[in-house]
């Protein structure tokens, strides 16, 4: 598949009313150094139908297990686990696989293959599955082998089957691989799943279809491919399951729009929220549109209408004339697309692909896409949940029991540019139910310089911007968002900055963030620090596409709500020299826990009614104490000089 790409510069655009607008200041994504990162979510991509004019030149259903029901011959196995590959009618269970995760293909009943990996990291005791310790998991490798099959009469071909796969805990070890030597060499690659985030409790029965005409062209006639768990992705669970496999002819006219894109950076961020005194002048617009078909597609146009959601009202329109698209060939459209003013409120942009051929396009379902943005007053957000269609929006979670080893003070960093003066009161956080009550979290806004420094600087909040220790409550639970205030309100001059909330649990309770994955993102518009990787020596990693629910907000009015957490006690002197005196009622029993700012526990202990602590042996700086009695929880800030 060959890439061009067409830019156009400034495409002037008409109409709309009432917002002040500010200049794009650039150069602040050009400072930012590139961070390790998982692969970036796959593009919007919606599959062709089987239209009339294409033809199946090669299935498998595996009703006839191993041997195959297909033209060409008996499947086979490779790799250190490849015996783990079976083709059954029973669901691939195990300690954490329900039989009801069975894959839901069209001829299921009559067998699929599946690689259960993890009833293989599993002892079993009758029908009884255990799960073997973690320490004993086992990142399985193991290929299921197509036979060798003769393309030559039909070189122009896609793939499709059905999936059901579930992963945990790294990156998805689900790969289709090819080869044209009779599977002498596997030069070639696709991520199988590429729409399945990790460890999703229920996923869908889907299917994937993957033009492969490019992999099959070397050598036509001794074409292979297989579906391999690979055992490198740091991933030992759940399974994957396949069946109904079809190779068949490309449609004759097949245009798609992977996706369209609005930026307001022009450096990919695709902010959800965006408040009036940060609009720039532009708006950077375009979209990806791919040649699918076999035939090429003339006179090809990108044309986009932007519409005020609650007045139908039209803001602004851009079309972007791209020509002629080969077979084969991906051509992606950017264009600075000069900005009304744009009164408060949400939009729409519809993204339409128009061509010569268009009548004839065998599947007009992936000839349009959308994005939403909001024009705001002091709310800042790249997430955009509540605002995508609902169809269309995608949220994942991630929490301080996300990764192990790590579930205190797990930073959670969303950047900002701020293009013009804006005066931040606090952060808004986007907090899932699955949060637990006790756990707590620190609100902050750090500069991108410290952040992305070698090693990370993450204790510095930019002028005194970070809140005190906020402990979850049933209300916020049942609110969804909490609103955590600083000191008092922090002005930001131009910039690029990071909203940083830091998560902490004691191991059994864990804050959970809602994180919107409806766009892909750049890596570093969401970051993540962790207190310590051993495996790779590093605490900063690169988003996943990821933009996580941690917004910057400018609302006076912004408040904790009363959290019903434990009240009656004092600690002082604060600052202290060292000697630390906490006082509870008299007749209560607390356990007590001193953090420092890297998250973790320096002293610890039980008492009832009062104590005495000594802080002097430690370092300088600010401490976080903790106090439970058991059913509520305070954290206090202290001061050591």
């Amino acid at each position: 598949m060959r890439t061009r790409y067409i830019t156009m510069g400034l495409v002037a655009c008409t109409l709309s009313a009432s917002a002040q607008r500010m200049e794009t200041r650039t150069g602040f994504a050009n400072k930012l150094r590139m961070l390790p990162t998982k692969a970036q979510p796959a593009p919007e991509r919606t599959l062709p139908a089987l239209g009339q004019d294409r033809d199946i030149v090669w299935s498998e259903d595996f009703s006839n297990g191993f041997a195959g029901n297909n033209p060409s011959g008996a499947w086979s196995v490779q790799g250190a686990n490849g015996d783990i590959w079976r083709i059954s009618t029973t669901a691939p269970v195990g300690f954490y696989s329900p039989a009801a995760l069975i894959i839901g293909s069209t001829t299921a009943a009559n067998g699929f293959a599946k690689f259960a990996s993890d009833s293989a990291n599993c002892t079993w005791n009758g029908n009884t599955p255990t799960a073997l310790p973690e320490s004993q998991f086992t990142e399985w490798e193991g290929s299921l082998v197509s036979p060798v099959i003769d393309l030559s009469a039909n070189p122009n071909v896609e793939i499709s089957f059905q999936q059901r796969s579930r992963y945990c805990c790294g990156d998805s070890p689900f790969f289709l691989e090819f080869s044209t030597d009779g599977g002498t060499t596997w030069s070639d690659s696709l991520l199988a799943n590429p729409n399945i985030d990790a460890n999703q409790s229920n996923p869908p029965t889907v299917t994937n279809r993957f033009d492969i005409s490019g992999f099959v062209e070397p050598n036509p006639s001794n074409f292979r491919f297989r579906f391999r768990h690979n055992g490198t992705q740091g991933t030992s669970h759940y399974f994957w399951q396949v069946d109904d496999i079809n190779i068949a002819t490309l449609p004759d006219n097949e245009i798609r729009m992977n996706y369209g894109y609005t930026s307001t950076t022009g450096a990919g961020e695709e902010y959800g929220r965006i408040p009036e005194s940060q609009l720039p002048t532009t708006m950077n617009m375009g979209a990806e549109l791919y040649n699918y078909g076999q035939f090429e597609q003339t006179n090809v146009d990108l044309q986009c209408t932007v519409v005020r959601n609650s007045t139908g009202e039209v803001a602004f329109t851009y079309n972007s004339f791209v020509g002629t698209i080969p077979p084969g060939d991906t051509v992606i459209t950017d264009d600075d697309v000069t900005l009304p003013e744009l009164a408060l409120g949400l939009y729409t942009a519809t993204f339409r692909v128009v061509s010569d051929q268009i009548a004839l396009d065998g599947d007009t379902t992936d000839n349009k896409r959308l994005r939403t943005f909001e024009v705001t007053t002091n709310r800042y957000s790249l997430d955009n949940v509540g605002n995508h269609p609902t169809d269309l929006e995608q949220i994942s979670t991630t929490g301080s029991a996300s990764f192990a080893n790590n579930t205190e003070n797990v930073k959670l960093m969303t950047m900002y540019f701020i293009t013009e003066p804006m005066t931040v009161t606090g952060l808004e956080i986007d907090i899932s139910a699955r949060s637990d009550i006790n756990s707590f979290m620190i609100a902050s806004i750090l500069d991108t310089t410290d952040v992305l420094a070698t090693p990370a600087v993450v204790n510095q909040p930019v002028n005194g911007a970070e809140t005190e220790a906020h402990v979850i409550s049933q209300q916020d639970l049942l609110a969804g968002v909490v609103g955590m205030p600083f000191p008092g309100p922090v002005t930001l001059q131009p910039g690029a900055y990071y909203a940083c909330i830091s998560l902490f649990s004691d191991g059994d309770s864990a804050v959970v963030i809602v994180d919107d994955v409806t766009v892909p993102q750049p890596a570093l518009a969401s970051v993540l620090w962790i207190p310590f990787d051993p495996e790779n020596n590093q605490n900063l990693y690169g988003g996943n596409g990821e933009a996580w629910g941690v917004r910057l907000t400018g609302d006076p009015t912004i408040s904790v709500p009363e959290s019903g957490d434990l009240q009656g006690i004092t600690m002082y002197p604060n600052p202290t020299n060292g000697i630390l005196r906490v006082n509870g009622k008299a007749d209560e029993r607390y356990t007590l826990e001193v953090l420092n700012m890297l998250g973790a526990v320096v002293h610890s202990g039980r008492f009832t009614g009062n104590t005495v602590i000594d802080l002097s042996g430690f370092a300088h700086g600010m401490y976080n104490v903790r106090l439970s009695d058991g059913a509520r929880t305070t954290v206090q800030r202290v001061a050591l000089n």
